[in-house]
């Protein structure tokens, strides 16, 4: 037995240098993915915080938690959020996870955005040591560490979280595709990658670029390819078929509202630069840039490496110009996140040699020069954007860094509580007219339009109205993100001074037209312009031919006829237009020549 055991110990002894070598390795890389994971999430608690706009999600999903189904308002049917997959999974959330909803989107984001960035991390890790061990240093991950915008959204219950999730494990499975290629879970790669449209019906870019990245890697046979692609495209296909058959509509409203067809490529180049000048990101994009293009001038040819590097890079570069031809958004640098986090998966860390190490070191003194709190540009306003700093507006509306709850947004609007107890406590159901401070000026009698509801309360701040007003009582959403009338309309006159995504506010002959009693032919001064007579056409027009039929697709009960005449009528719909001025529409739908 002794003897037999010689040689193995002999093997050992010798292999005790390679074992411990290797050992050390795999620790420092377990390091370089775990310490920027940990600084991230350190980061983004710092930064955590609730957003107006985070908290529409939250009464659509405390709607449908009480049997009303996904909807704004009970009495309507109406897409008001983007992100689908976020909204079911605060649906869950607030199933199963007791306290205020608010902290809750606000600690999922947290955790998603982490999880995202840790998978994302351990992909790039997988690359570089596919080949055999290798030492790895962080790279590309400090621009995260150095963007402030990135730790803002995380939190603002918002679907950053989630986008960053989803994206991370798209790189990752398409490195597994590439390192293991023999390996099972194809179909569930697949249905993962068309989970991406009810991430954010942009990510629609991000999807069709790593199936075609997946498929040059794999080169399945034609029969095989139909099959994934089958699978993948199930679940939004078959949610799809609902939204149009539910909501009578294509897309979701806000998708709508901005014109997500149109082209303003200006004012998407100014809201390029407005994110990447204060942190002078055209740094790091230069650096790592120079590095792509000169590893692929001396990558070996006819190898899969290259499509998997470029997938996301190319899938940046689609969804950056996507958003600057939309125009950008009003929020700051919210829009191009995803891009950015694309083109950095590639290099988020890198081997550690002496022209990677100086490139790793490059971006360190870059990052530690625009990351800290001696760089007040990446943090505060400016007056000449036409962007708003998120973080900095919320400080001032609530006067907290850390506006987490839903209690630190409602009590921020005094005002706006007031007009919702006026309406209430009126003695019958009325229209709540506010002043440009949000306090009510008066109480209008409201039409019979919304079923039992009592008031009805026009919703700047949607969200904080959603939290204010009760759940079987109606919002008016003046900005057309959530007005079927509204994403309608055409464009806003001089719609280019006013905020991208936000320039189809409704007029007050429409509103008025929409919600007052019809008894009221006549209304004060304070609505210049509101004549007698266009007020009589515009409720003349909302009972004609197809706008008729529009208002009908999300107020009329749900029967299973009504179903099928909102899917077999939702592309016409989608693309309906109403003018601004009520006469040209009255002669528009209802032929008067």
């Amino acid at each position: 037995m002794g003897l037999a055991l010689e040689p193995d110990l002999e093997e050992t002894e010798d292999d005790l240098p390679v074992d411990r070598a290797l050992r050390r390795v795999v620790l420092w890389n377990g390091a370089a993915v775990l310490l920027p994971t940990l600084a991230i999430a350190v980061l983004v608690w710092r930064h955590r915080a609730l957003t107006d706009d985070g908290t529409i999600f939250l009464r659509t999903v405390r709607q449908i938690l009480a049997g009303n189904g996904p909807v704004l308002n009970a009495s309507e049917r109406v897409e008001a959020n983007t992100s689908t997959l976020w909204q079911w999974l605060l649906v869950l959330f607030g199933a199963v996870v007791p306290g205020d909803l608010g902290f809750t989107a606000v600690v999922a984001g947290l955790v998603l955005t982490t999880a995202g960035v840790a998978i994302a991390l351990d992909a790039t890790r997988r690359l570089y040591t596919a080949g055999g061990p290798c030492r790895l240093v962080p790279a590309a991950v400090l621009v995260l560490l150095a963007v402030p915008v990135f730790w803002d959204f995380a939190t603002g219950g918002l679907d950053t979280g989630l986008g960053t999730l989803w994206l991370g494990g798209c790189w990752w499975l398409l490195v597994r595709l590439y390192t293991r290629p023999g390996a099972r879970g194809r179909a569930g790669c697949a249905v993962w990658y068309g989970l991406g449209v009810l991430v954010r019906p942009d990510f629609a870019i991000v999807t069709v670029v790593f199936l075609v990245g997946a498929w040059m890697v794999l080169r399945p046979s034609p029969r095989r390819a139909a099959l994934y692609l089958a699978i993948g495209g199930a679940l939004p296909i078959g949610y799809e078929i609902f939204r149009a058959g539910y909501y009578g509509l294509v897309v979701p409203l806000p998708a709508l509202t901005k014109e997500a067809g149109d082209s303003e490529t200006g004012r998407g180049v100014r809201y390029l630069w407005d994110f990447t000048e204060p942190v002078a990101l055209y740094v790091p994009a230069v650096l790592f840039g120079g590095l792509l293009a000169a590893w692929l001038v001396h990558s070996r040819p006819n190898t899969r490496r290259p499509v998997v590097v470029l997938t996301p890079v190319v899938a940046a570069l689609l969804t950056c110009a996507y958003v600057v031809r939309l125009g950008g958004d009003y929020m700051h640098g919210r829009m191009l996140l995803p891009a950015v986090f694309l083109a950095l998966l590639p290099g988020l860390l890198v081997p550690a040699t002496r022209w990677m190490g100086l490139l790793a070191a490059a971006t360190a003194v870059w990052a530690l020069a625009v990351a800290g709190p001696w760089h007040a540009a990446a943090y505060h306003d400016n007056d000449a954007s036409l962007t708003v700093r998120v973080r900095d507006s919320d400080i001032g509306i609530t006067g907290s860094a850390h506006a987490d709850r839903i209690g630190d947004w409602t009590i921020a609007f005094p005002g706006l509580r007031a007009a919702v107890a006026a309406g209430l406590a009126a003695d019958r159901p009325v229209l709540v007219r506010l002043r440009p401070d949000g306090w009510p000026s008066m109480l209008l009698p409201l039409g019979p339009g919304h079923g039992r509801s009592r008031v009805s309360v026009p919703g700047g701040f949607l969200g904080v109205t959603g939290e204010l007003v009760p759940l079987d009582q109606y919002i008016v959403e003046v900005w057309g993100l959530a007005n079927t009338v509204g994403a309608h309309l055409e464009y806003t006159p001089g719609a280019d001074r006013k905020w991208p995504g936000h320039r189809k506010l409704i007029d007050d002959v429409w509103l008025l037209a929409l919600e007052l009693d019809p008894a009221v032919t006549t209304v004060s001064a304070e609505f210049p312009g509101v004549t007698p007579q266009a007020l009589a056409a515009a409720r003349h027009t909302l009972g004609c031919g197809d706008l008729r039929e529009l208002l009908d697709s999300t107020r009329a009960p749900l029967t299973v006829s009504r179903f099928v005449r909102n899917l077999v009528g939702a592309l016409d719909r989608t693309t309906l237009r109403i003018p601004r001025d009520p006469f040209a529409a009255e002669r528009k739908f209802c032929d008067m020549r």
